[in-house]
């Protein structure tokens, strides 16, 4: 009987490590935080919220009450609200921080203080704005507006580049359709166009087309992004398919759908090993690109789903890949640890740390 109780306390021993080992090193996005960014709640929607350079603010639109907000990290704590006349479709951060932007319906582009909320500057547009991003040097900032129909039925759809803070517009493209959104390489020479019937990647030296993607039937695409090596871009369209290409070379590497609804919102891990997408069902998802790449369309393995509650309209990693935020239809923003399957990443930290810390000592006491 002893021999017997032994052993049965051995194993549950053995499963409890193997369940705690599992649990840490489990790819896995845990809740942190949720606020009330829609005053309007369910009748309310948070198009769109990013995390600024350093990841200790975000920054937050919405559709229906027409707020941009900006948001402590740690807390979640309100520092500042601001009012559009119409709806914000997206937000975006300059690179050295200062400044955040807003587009909306009211066919400006908002600059703000970041600090202060303080309105710096408007930028008047000729249609609705659906696209919005910033360079991650220097201070170029994008917009991409909604399509219109030319007296000879065709449409055009235009991208505007502006220098900033000055608000000077220096380049204007038709991408001949709405833009629905932007997203610079990460070296800032290219931008990626993402809009009604394709893709498009222009050289920003010059803003020469570079290359053109698109699916072998017309589709709204609603979101894309390069990969942090900028080898990839990896989109999402409004029937719930996803795509993954070489973008230089047109390549199609794949193409599947495993929600049949419509993806609103993708983004690449900064460590390049994972993409995250959500849209118009309850959860937000992840998968491994290198799974991705290696098997068959109906057989991608989901490395982690996470019940997100309503529809998610964005999704954004902070720069180190440790938090997500979402914005919801639900009126709701949403923070989310990421817990990652690196079992060596605390190690690693812990050596950085300490190599910091050699190099401090050593220039004191120099």
């Amino acid at each position: 009987m002893k021999r017997l109780s032994f052993i049965t306390l051995l194993l549950c021993s053995t499963a409890l490590s193997w369940a705690q080992s599992y649990r840490d090193y489990q790819l896995r996005l845990e809740p942190v935080w949720s606020r009330v960014a829609d005053a309007l709640g369910e009748a309310g929607s948070v198009e769109s919220a990013e995390f600024s350079p350093g990841g200790k603010y975000i920054v937050s639109g919405t559709k229906f009450d027409n707020a941009v907000i900006m948001w402590r990290t740690s807390d979640g704590t309100e520092l500042w609200r601001q009012y559009t006349q119409l709806e914000v479709e997206r937000v975006g951060w300059s690179a050295d921080g200062r400044y955040v932007a807003s587009c909306s319906e009211d066919y400006l582009v908002t600059l703000f203080d970041a600090k202060t909320g303080e309105v710096l500057k408007t930028l008047p547009h000729k249609n609705g704005i659906d696209g919005l991003t910033w360079s991650n040097t220097g201070s170029l900032l994008v917009s991409g507006e909604e399509e219109t129909k030319k007296k000879d039925g065709s449409s055009q759809g235009f991208i505007r580049i502006f220098d900033m803070p000055s608000g000077k517009e220096i380049k204007t493209i038709d991408f001949g359709s709405t833009v629905n959104e932007l997203f610079f390489s990460s070296d800032d020479q290219y931008l990626l166009a993402t809009g009604h019937g394709g893709l498009k990647v222009y050289n920003t030296n010059d803003w020469s087309l570079a290359q053109t993607l698109e699916a072998d039937t017309y589709l709204k695409f609603i979101t894309g992004v390069f990969s942090p090596s900028d080898e990839m871009v990896f989109a999402g369209a409004g029937n719930g398919q996803l795509f993954l290409w070489n973008w230089q070379t047109g390549k199609l590497v794949k193409k599947f759908s495993h929600t049949g609804r419509k993806i609103e919102t993708v983004s690449w891990h900064p460590n390049g090993d994972y993409v995250a997408f959500a849209g118009h069902d309850p959860y937000i998802r992840v998968y491994r690109v290198k799974e991705i790449v290696s098997y068959k369309n109906d057989r991608i393995p989901l490395a982690h789903k996470v019940w997100a509650g309503d529809h998610a309209e964005y999704i954004d990693f902070n720069a180190d890949g440790s938090f997500l935020v979402s914005a919801h239809q639900n009126g709701l923003i949403k923070l989310w640890a990421w817990m990652g399957e690196d079992p060596a990443l605390n190690e690693k930290r812990h050596k950085g740390v300490k190599e910091n810390q050699k190099k401090y000592n050593e220039k004191v006491n120099d």
